[in-house]
């Protein structure tokens, strides 16, 4: 029997779903949904470090909880590759694979990171 390898791609880019984003703004008007996209990202920030201090821990308890907090934030302000790749990560919690949630993991928590920063960044950038 052969192993397959699969090679996942450190550079990933972070990619928006610019849509979500125009609905959440009709939705709530501009500057609730400006507000809402920062406590979303704040809460993003604090799921990524306890995803992070989990996977240090080995404590995979609480990870189910919040990964679908993660996914759901992440679908609400449109960060699709986060949204994703959290719904991956919680796949592979519950598949019984090690290796499989440990390489996963650690791309959310890259994917995570660099997402957080580009739309702080295209803030800055439109004002």
């Amino acid at each position: 029997m052969t192993a397959v390898v699969t090679m996942l791609p450190l550079g990933e880019p972070a990619r928006f779903n610019p849509g979500q984003l125009e609905k959440l703004c009709e939705k709530l008007g501009d500057l609730r949904a400006e507000t809402e996209v920062a406590h979303a990202l704040d809460r993003l920030s604090v799921l990524l470090d306890d995803l992070a201090r989990c996977r240090r821990s080995g404590d995979h308890a609480d990870m189910g909880a919040l990964l679908a907090a993660l996914v759901h934030d992440a679908q609400l302000i449109g960060m699709a590759t986060l949204a994703r790749v959290g719904q991956d990560v919680h796949d592979c919690l519950h598949s019984g694979d090690p290796t499989a949630l440990a390489a996963t993991l650690a791309r959310l928590l890259r994917v995570g990171d660099r997402s957080i920063h580009a739309i702080w960044d295209l803030e800055d950038v439109s004002g």
